[in-house]
This record gives C-alpha cells, sequence and structure tokens, in this order.
C-alpha cells in the first residue's frame, strides 16, 4: 500500500491532454477500428513497466542514475539532451491543450491559459514540500475524478460492445491517416512507461542496504 500513491502518479500520465486528444481524434476519425493499437500498446506498457519496477526494486536505484554509472560520459550528454528535447516536445501539447481547455470552458484566452498551466504546475510541485503523501491524494483525486467523468460518458454513449470488441482484437488500417494515427497512439501509451522505477524511491526514499546494483 505504501506505493499506491506512487502509481497513481504514472496513472496520470496516461491522462493528459496530449493523450486525450490522440485518443479522441483517432476515435473521430475511425470510431472503434484503432482500438487494437491501444491493446497492444499497453501489452509493451505492462511488459515495460515490470521490467523497469523490477529495475528499481533490485538496485534500489532508477534508469537514469544507472545509465549515468554503465555510460561513458559522450553517451550520457546525447541521453541528456535527447531527454530534454522529449521533455519540451511532451509538455507543449499538454499546456497548449490546457490553455485550449480554459478558453473553451471559460472563455479565458489561450495566452492566459498558458500563464495559469504554468501556475497550477508550480503551485504542484511546491505541493511537494508539505509531503510526498499531499502531491499523490490531489493527484489522485484528480485521476479519479477523470475516471468517473469518463464512465459517466460510456454509460451514456452505450456504445457497441460487438464493435468495441472486433475494434480491440481484428487488426485494421483502412482509410487515409489511419497508420499516421495508429503511430500517434502506441506513441501517446509508451512514452511514460520508465517511470515506473523512479517515483517510488523519488517518493518514499530508497530501501535500506540497496544502494549499489548487483553484477
Amino acid at each position: 500500500m505504501a506505493h499506491v500513491g506512487s502509481g497513481a502518479l504514472v496513472a496520470i500520465g496516461f491522462l493528459d491532454p496530449s493523450n486525450l486528444e490522440t485518443d479522441m481524434q483517432a476515435g473521430a476519425d475511425f470510431k472503434y477500428e484503432l482500438l487494437w493499437v491501444v491493446l497492444v500498446g499497453m501489452i509493451f506498457v505492462l511488459f515495460i513497466q515490470t521490467l523497469s519496477a523490477n529495475l528499481g526494486v533490485k538496485t534500489g536505484r532508477h534508469l537514469a542514475e544507472l545509465c549515468r554509472e554503465e555510460y561513458p560520459p559522450f553517451v550520457n550528454i546525447c541521453l541528456w539532451i535527447i531527454a530534454e528535447l522529449a521533455v519540451i516536445s511532451d509538455d507543449i501539447p499538454e499546456v497548449l491543450g490546457t490553455a485550449f481547455a480554459f478558453n473553451i470552458l471559460f472563455k479565458i484566452p489561450v495566452w492566459a491559459g498558458v500563464i495559469l498551466t504554468v501556475f497550477s504546475t508550480l503551485l504542484l510541485l511546491g505541493v511537494q514540500r508539505f509531503g510526498a503523501r499531499k502531491l499523490e491524494f490531489i493527484i489522485a483525486a484528480f485521476m479519479f475524478t477523470m475516471a468517473g467523468c469518463f464512465f459517466g460518458e460510456l454509460s451514456y454513449l452505450s456504445p457497441s460492445a460487438r464493435d468495441v470488441t472486433k475494434g480491440m482484437f481484428v487488426p485494421s488500417l483502412r482509410g487515409k491517416g489511419a497508420a499516421a494515427n495508429a503511430m500517434a497512439l502506441f506513441g501517446a501509451i509508451i512514452h511514460r512507461t520508465t517511470c515506473s522505477c523512479t517515483l517510488p524511491w523519488s517518493s518514499h526514499g530508497r530501501p535500506h542496504g540497496q544502494t549499489k546494483a548487483s553484477e
């Protein structure tokens, strides 16, 4: 139970604005035909996150620390630059997506929405000063609120179980832009998987006696 909150922090990554926009666009264009991409992506996620979590549990260190120890400085600098570019490219659509949401819901100008989004991010980071549990509780509350809205929408729309099942288990890439949407879906699912080995230690400290990676 000590690490359930860390799991919520990982899970919220799949509900960010850029992921949801990708999912909704694929659904608007192809209905249920690309659900099989989500299923395949989640299988990959389960496999990678299991490896990632095992790495953290066995060594007491996360992937970035082990890369720093095992790779030469040049490789580590390249990995750092790639990571920074990935963070920037990932955050731009999230900030803009949230700003557009403010604009749609409250008629707030997009530039003001960007400022509000940045401020809310800093506010959440500031909550960590009062303990990791406080941040985990807030994030979990957001996640369960979104989940409740999602299931409420499902009950209202009543999607066809037959079409959903067919979309999940019968691969299809028919129509213009299907391949591009499939790649976007797959990328949106996969890109957050390595957080599993980092969050438990950053939130609650390292396990005793696990400070050195074994041979």
